[in-house]
């Protein structure tokens, strides 16, 4: 993957955000490797987060103790070991967060974790400054809105709630009902459409995609027309090319 330094192309941030199972994740990683530039998926942020307050035995729904605690984390990423991996590992404390993201607990206490406003401000700052290292795709549920407002490029993946809770459902490989899924996706829905700090809306310049009738080649390729009519001197390899002169 490409560095800053490397490719001149510090400004070529892509910030994609979206409902639950809407494919940010998989648009987005497939981008990064199309341009060669890094994933940074900020809802790792608060997992990492949530697991930090879990492996220190504190009461989620404290969310002043939960705030206090994240205050004093220290959270660092890291390119993913694995040299084909676009993706960005998480460490919290020195201690490599990772492998624990996707454990049910995490999964089940996340949702109230990225509600606490305090926190959300935390995470806000270590996302801007790693979105700073430039080339990089970013995807959350406020990435257009208030994470990078200014970024060049802001696209908004939308998707029914129907198929956004097929995916899901599918993504447990047959484990749970569709039906139990759609329930948790409406609640998903509305507890990030509705809260406080950082509600999940798209930016009044972003471009929505509406992924339900696409495939997922479809989905990417499109996505992909839109970087690079947002960012016309984007070369084929992801580098951005100075427009000729004279």
């Amino acid at each position: 993957m490409k560095d800053a330094s490397e490719s001149g192309c510090e400004r070529c941030v892509v910030a994609i955000d979206g409902p639950v199972a809407s494919g940010k994740t998989v648009v987005g990683e497939a981008l990064a490797r199309r341009f060669g530039w890094r994933l940074f998926d900020t809802g790792v942020m608060y997992r990492a987060a949530t697991w930090q307050a879990q492996r220190q035995a504190v009461h989620l729904d404290e969310h002043e103790t939960v705030a206090e605690l994240i205050r004093g984390s220290t959270f660092q990423l890291v390119p993913c070991p694995d040299q084909d991996s676009t993706r960005l590992d998480v460490y919290v404390d020195g201690v490599d967060a990772t492998p624990h993201l996707r454990e049910s607990a995490v999964e089940s206490g996340v949702p109230t974790v990225a509600a606490i406003a305090e926190v959300r401000a935390l995470m806000v700052e270590i996302q801007q400054r790693e979105a700073a290292q430039g080339c990089m795709i970013v995807v959350g549920r406020d990435i257009g809105t208030v994470v990078l407002p200014d970024a060049p490029v802001k696209i908004f993946l939308e998707a029914s709630e129907e198929v956004r809770a097929r995916r899901r459902a599918a993504e447990q490989n047959g484990g749970v009902d569709e039906e139990s899924v759609l329930v948790a996706t409406r609640r998903r829905d509305a507890r990030d459409r509705n809260r406080h700090a950082s509600p999940l809306v798209a930016a009044s310049d972003a471009v929505t995609l509406d992924t339900s009738d696409l495939t997922l080649q479809e989905s990417i390729d499109i996505a992909e027309q839109i970087v690079r009519e947002r960012i016309p001197n984007l070369s084929a390899s992801g580098d951005a090319v100075p427009p000729a002169r004279g």
